[in-house]
């Protein structure tokens, strides 16, 4: 399958207990805090990490994202990303650079898939 890697603002000692909390502490192959950058999103350096750790050029990759901060973090590390910003969030422009906006994860499909690895 794809490798999945988890590149989140959270701090590390939140990640694992969220992620065992919620049943998918085996989902990711790798998980990396933005901690262990010398700057957070909207820098790249959080992705780019993930990127490496999981052995994948960030070209290769697709965030999904639901803040503008990660969006530009993304597009800035040369990700395809798909935003699915809160509700109230939706309608702010800053979203446009997103290569796709969805408004929940159950609307990406195969089709917008094949679409953003071309």
């Amino acid at each position: 399958g794809v490798p999945l890697g988890l590149a989140t603002s959270s701090p590390e000692k939140h990640i694992e207990a969220v992620l065992r909390a919620l049943d998918l502490n085996r989902t990711f192959r790798v998980t990396y805090s933005a901690d262990r950058e010398p700057y957070g999103k909207p820098h790249p350096g959080v992705y780019l990490s993930t990127a490496k750790a999981l052995g994948v050029e960030p070209e290769c990759c697709l965030a999904i994202e639901d803040s503008v901060n990660g969006v530009v973090a993304a597009k800035a590390a040369r990700m395809k990303c798909v935003a699915i910003p809160e509700e109230r969030l939706r309608s702010d422009p800053r979203f446009a650079i997103a290569d796709l906006k969805l408004s929940c994860l159950s609307e990406l499909s195969e089709i917008h898939w094949a679409n953003l690895n071309h």
